[in-house]
């Protein structure tokens, strides 16, 4: 069997590691960030921003858009 051999098995490993490190490099550069602001922006439709003292410039920046373009095309 090949998965067996142990002439290509630490090839197989490096691979491996490659691919598992340019994944967790892709979530960590695009989908978190992602993740985020989609979060940062729903809590500050529900209200959670009026309620919270400590709000980092990070979470202005989205927050602040959305109240904007919901003043202007109105509420949906």
């Amino acid at each position: 069997m090949p998965q067996l051999e142990t002439a290509t098995y630490l090839t197989q490993y490096r691979w491996t590691l490659i691919a598992l490190f340019l994944l967790f490099s892709f979530m960590v550069v695009s989908v978190l960030p992602t993740i985020k602001t989609n979060f940062l922006i729903r809590r500050s439709v529900m209200g959670a921003l009026a309620e919270s003292p400590k709000i980092s410039d990070l979470s202005k920046g989205p927050a602040l858009l959305w109240n904007q373009a919901l003043s202007h095309y109105g509420k949906i």
